[in-house]
This record gives structure tokens, sequence and C-alpha cells, in this order.
């Protein structure tokens, strides 16, 4: 199976499957990354200290794990990428094109576990058929032979129609094909016999003769072969060049199909590199918006350093800090009045809040509010 150069995947497929009759996805895989190195999944991350990152979490006992890294393709460079990819993506394209198609093969069995599968399918059918025959009082029927073939689905060139038409000619027997044959001749030589009935009532020669030449000329369409009289050389000529010209038509059918199937596979070329081109702009957006979020980030916490700076530089971090813990308890004898419906309003007094002022509001949560995310940016 040789390895074809890879500049897409479309051509890597077209190019193994023109040099073998199938292939499964495994198969296809391994070839178009043979000899290629795959990138190893680490299980952590590493941050800068050299210690693993590690995640918290609250449904832990000590609320902290390793950070999982994002999965990685095993060859990002390569068009094929991963399994998955090739599977999902670039297979499920082709055949929705109608350039492969999926099918049933039967191969022989190869390695010891398929072989005792064979006979442990074989046993049961056997004892299946026995419990049967006994159930019915109907003769034992004779051991079942274990199968020597395996079947799987692998992948072929050609759209699905062309599939059915060769999996029925393949699976039809020399024997079959003989008889098949000998019918149609029979068939044919009782059309004639009928033909030579219907002209036996005219007596003249040139009836007889008439009836020669388009038995012959039906003859020779029939089997392209001359049946050597000598008043058929006319019908002979047009016979000549009617096989010719069904043979020049074939062949330019040929050439036409050809220069099709060439046509759609360059179409999926290029379509396969507007996907890329589309999956590089993607990421290229993705890039954009996370370095957006990380600066926004960035700006909101260097504004909340400079502001605890100013408040420190004042005198004010007791007074702020004071006034943080009474607005998180009137935020809580709030929730408790909405979920209670009890009179709070002597608690409201203790914290220096009278009757109809408006409750003041944590700046932190009304930031958050009204940005409506993370890292400063509205959601949409």
């Amino acid at each position: 199976m040789a390895k074809p150069s890879p500049q897409s995947a479309t051509r890597i497929i077209q190019s193994l499957l023109s040099s073998n009759s199938h292939l499964n996805t495994q198969q296809i895989y391994q070839a178009g990354t043979e000899g290629l190195r795959p990138i190893l999944q680490p299980a952590h991350v590493i941050d800068s200290s050299g210690r693993i990152r590690m995640k918290k979490v609250s449904n832990m006992r000590e609320g902290r794990r390793p950070w999982i890294p994002m999965p990685m393709a095993p060859y990002p460079d390569h068009p094929f990428k991963s399994v998955n990819f090739l599977k999902r993506t670039i297979l499920t394209s082709l055949e929705s094109q109608g350039l492969i198609h999926k099918a049933r093969i039967e191969r022989p069995i190869e390695t010891e576990e398929e072989r005792q599968d064979a006979i442990q399918n074989a046993m049961r059918l056997t004892r299946k058929d026995e419990r049967t025959a006994l159930r019915l009082r109907q003769p034992v029927p004779s051991p079942r032979i274990p199968k020597i073939t395996v079947s799987e689905y692998a992948w072929k060139m050609g759209p699905p129609s062309i599939r059915h038409q060769n999996d029925f000619v393949d699976n039809i027997d020399i024997n079959q094909k003989g008889k098949g044959k000998q019918i149609e001749i029979e068939d044919d030589n009782d059309e004639d016999f009928e033909m030579n009935d219907r002209y036996d009532k005219y007596d003249n020669p040139e009836s007889d003769r008439e009836l020669a030449l388009r038995m012959q000329r039906a003859w020779e369409k029939n089997r392209g072969e001359s049946l050597g009289l000598k008043s058929s050389q006319d019908g002979q000529h047009h016979t000549e060049e009617g096989r010719q010209t069904k043979n020049e038509d074939e062949d330019e059918g040929i050439e036409t199909m050809d220069e099709e199937m060439k046509r759609r596979w360059d179409q999926a070329v290029r379509l396969e590199e507007k996907f890329i081109e589309s999956q590089i702009m993607e990421q290229k957006q993705i890039e954009l918006r996370q370095n957006a979020r990380r600066a926004a980030f960035k700006l909101d916490r260097e504004q909340k350093k400079r502001e605890k700076l100013e408040d420190k530089l004042a005198g004010r971090t007791e007074f702020i800090q004071a006034e943080k813990k009474r607005i998180e308890a009137l935020e809580a004898i709030e929730n408790y009045a909405k979920q209670t419906g009890e009179d709070v309003s002597d608690w409201y007094k203790e914290l220096g809040i009278q009757e109809g002022e408006e409750i003041p509001i944590n700046e932190d949560v009304k930031r958050k509010k009204r940005t409506g995310g993370g890292f400063g940016l509205k959601r949409e």
C-alpha cells in the first residue's frame, strides 16, 4: 500500500482507493499517516513554577483537582488530523458527494480470535437447529460448518448505485451465467421458429429470401457474428459499421464518465480548501475574542488595584470594608424577608435604614449585572 503525498485529504483518499479495491476507515487512516509521529495527549498542565496546575471544585473534599487539558489531535498538521475528523468530516463529505460509498464485503478469517468466534457461532446455530428439530419431531440436521470469511464494511470508489450493480454481478455464479445464456439463446431460437411459422404461408422465393435476410440481421444484431450467407453482404457491412459505431460510443461514454468523475474530485478538493480556509478564519476570530476578554479582564483588575491603592492612601479602607459588610447584611435581610414574609423593619433600623429609604447595592454585583458576563464583556 503506497503512501501518497499529503497534499489534501481528498487526494489521499482518491489515491488510496484507486490503488486498492476497498479499504476501511482504520486502513485509510493508517496508510495516510504512515511514518508520522503522533502528538501525545498530556495528562496534566504544568504551570510556570513546574507544578501541576490545579482547579477549584466544590464536589471534592480538598476542593481542588488537577486541571485537565483540552484534547488535541494526534496529527494537527496532517489533513486527516484524527480518526474522528477523518470519519465524520472528510469521508462523510465525500460520501454525500457520491464519490465514495460504504459497501459490505467478505474477507477471509485472519486471526485466531475470528476463527474461534466462527466456531462458537456455528456451534450455537447447531444447538438451535437441534432444539427446533426435536420440538417439531423432525430428523436432527447435520452440524453447521464454521464460516471461513468475515463480513465487514469498507469504502469503495463510486456512488452507491454503482455499488449495487457491481455486487449483483459479483454474486452471480459462472454456471448461472452459462445457464442464463443458454436460456436466452433458446428464447431467440423460439422467436425465430415462430417467425418461420409466420412466413410459411408465403410460397414465393422473394419471401424466403427476405425472411433469411431479416433472420441474419437479427442474429448479427444480437450476437455480433455473421452466419456466412452469400446474400448477407449488405447486412454484414451494416453490422460491422454498427459494431464500430457502438465501440466508439462506448469509448466516448467512458471518456465522458472519466472526465465527469475527475471534475467532481476536483470540485471536492476545492470544497475541502474552502472548508480549511473557513476553519482558519474561525480560529482567528476565536483567538481575537479570547485576547479581547483577556485584555478586558486585565484592565478591570488593574482598575480595581488602583482604586484599592487610592482608598488605602486616603485612609478609607476600614470604612469601605465596614460598608461592604453592612450592604451584605442588608441584602441577606432582604432575601430573608422575601422568603418568609416577616416584618424586618427593626433590623433595618439597627443598620441605619429608615422606612422608605432605598437599600444600597454592592458595586461589584452591580457591575456584573451591568456587563452580563465575565471579563467585562456584554453577552448578546
